[in-house]
């Protein structure tokens, strides 16, 4: 039931599509929105304002923002439909042709406008001063939580519409950062997933994302820190070697190659080289050998050969990632690699992509398979019946699991008296079921 206080009060049920940097977005929109007296409701029924956040990176991103948008549209028609993001940023005459039905539009500067447009007046700053939760309001308590530290990019890799949406590189305020942070603990995170367009070269107040990562990790709430999209040119060996040491900090490196052939990545834009990326694997194995290694890539990107692709299978062979995936090349207007040929047929690319997904899978599940036997810490995502399963104690993640892209762990049996979500428990594993794992506690 609605709380009586909100019953006077715009309401917003917002919906986020995207990444996970998106999901960071509309946290600070919702927390602005509640400090300036709007309710966030999580069932669209009870809202007087239905907001959607979009993304417009690559074409199917694209598509499902679209098919939202008009899903909303048709389904609440009494209701103004505002939508904010990326593809408003790319497409805004389009789309303001295209749909007249929505109320109104908002790029990525555009918070003052959308302030106006929910309450009458423009939003403040992102303070989380008075913010409280209540059943329905969207802002239900994860054990995780996306705290953006950059956006916008640098690298204008060919294929890559970022820079043109976003702007030039920028980092997030330490102060908005432990802000953010504050409010997210505030609300029971115990996980701070650090999110951002190249999140390593981040800096501010004489620190390095180093420094960042302590003054987090400083906080008694905080049980483990995991940084994101960490471009592989700038994870030097400091870096690794702080991550080795650092308690708190999830030996997990999410680092994007896209590719491993010399050609290809030079065409893409990009630095290095299937050895020199291989070193770096190498390197953290040495210091960390229980790193978790995330990456992805890009198949079918004009001039691929078979031969570049088969270069690309044999460093994924070596590479042992834990977590990995590919996708076909999307041309993006606007960037350089739209206009280079010679193209890629799409029944080659996927035929391609179906290859490599296969011998990532194949190898993700040897690595896997090596966990078992192995007692790791668990941090408790739920104790809900419906989501850990018939038999299971609760479900979560290992510091080798990110949340929402990885596999989860379940935990049979019972858990040690007085845990629950968002406690880290020590768990046998003695199962590995494709990207998942299965274990019960055990004294630490």
């Amino acid at each position: 039931m609605m709380p009586p206080e909100l019953a006077s009060s715009p309401r917003v049920y917002v919906q986020t599509l995207g990444c996970a940097k998106n999901e960071a977005d509309s946290r600070i929109i919702v927390r602005s929105l509640m400090a300036a007296g709007a309710g966030v409701v999580g069932d669209p029924e009870d809202a007087t304002h239905i907001l959607l956040n979009t993304c417009g990176f690559i074409r199917e991103a694209k598509e499902e923002s679209i098919g939202a948008i008009l899903e909303a549209c048709a389904g609440y028609r009494e209701k103004p439909v505002l939508v904010m993001g990326c593809l408003v940023e790319r497409y805004r005459e389009e789309l303001e042709e295209g749909i007249p039905e929505v109320a109104g539009w908002f790029g990525m500067k555009d918070s003052a406008d959308l302030g106006r447009a929910v309450m009458g007046h423009t939003l403040s700053g992102a303070s989380h001063a008075g913010l409280a939760t209540y059943p329905g309001s969207g802002a239900a308590s994860k054990t995780y939580a996306y705290v953006k530290i950059s956006d916008g990019c640098n690298e204008y890799c060919s294929f890559c519409a970022i820079p043109a949406i976003k702007g030039s590189y920028r980092s997030v305020t330490t102060a908005e950062i432990l802000e953010d942070a504050d409010a997210c603990l505030a609300q029971g995170a115990r996980e701070l997933v650090l999110v951002g367009q190249d999140t390593a070269v981040w800096e501010g107040d004489g620190m390095d994302l180093m420094g960042l990562i302590d003054l987090l990790a400083a906080d008694e709430r905080v049980r483990w820190v995991r940084v994101m999209y960490l471009q592989p040119d700038h994870v030097g060996h400091a870096f690794l070697r702080y991550m080795s040491g650092q308690p708190k900090l999830c030996r997990y490196l999410d680092v994007p190659f896209q590719h491993a052939d010399v050609d290809i990545l030079r065409r893409m834009g990009r630095r290095g080289s299937g050895s020199t990326y291989l070193e770096l694997l190498g390197r953290a194995r040495r210091l960390m050998p229980d790193v978790s290694i995330r990456s992805t890539f890009i198949v079918g990107f004009p001039g691929e050969t078979e031969k570049h692709f088969e270069r690309l299978l044999e460093f994924v062979e070596k590479a042992r990632f834990d977590h990995a995936g590919g996708f076909v090349y999307s041309p993006e207007e606007g960037t350089r690699a739209a206009s280079l040929m010679p193209g890629v047929a799409q029944s080659v690319a996927e035929d391609r992509l179906n290859r490599l997904n296969a011998l990532l899978a194949g190898r993700a599940e040897c690595e896997h398979e090596r966990l078992v036997g192995r007692r790791l810490g668990v941090m408790i995502d739920s104790v809900d019946p419906d989501e850990a399963g018939i038999g299971m104690a609760a479900v979560g993640r290992t510091a080798g699991q990110a949340p929402e892209v990885d596999g989860v762990t379940y935990v049979e049996g019972g858990l040690p008296e007085g845990s629950g979500p968002g406690d880290v428990v020590s768990v046998i594993v003695n199962a590995a079921v494709g990207y998942d794992l299965v274990g019960a506690c055990s004294a630490s």
